[in-house]
């Protein structure tokens, strides 16, 4: 075989090659787009799901945090009157 022949299978074996890894590429990014829109929706929800419990959390976090407040202030309220007592 000679050297010439030899280049020319290297090419096509190279550009085969490279035809093959394209179209495993185009596939893979087509799977990946199909399951987007397969699971787009779902993702969607969850997170709406989740804002709407991120904001259910904060104003449950508000409502402690001014309870406490109150608490915080009868006690105080408490212990002024017992020193003044005592």
């Amino acid at each position: 075989m000679s050297w010439s022949v030899a280049v020319i299978v290297i090419v096509v074996l190279v550009f085969l090659g490279s035809i093959a890894l394209a179209f495993v590429d185009v596939r893979g990014k087509v799977a990946k787009e199909e399951a987007k829109g397969k699971y787009g929706e779902q993702y969607r929800m969850l997170v709406a799901d989740y804002d709407q419990f991120a904001k259910e959390m904060r104003d449950a976090t508000q409502a402690i945090q001014s309870d406490l407040a109150t608490m915080f202030e009868r006690v105080d309220s408490i212990d002024r009157m017992m020193r003044e007592v005592g």
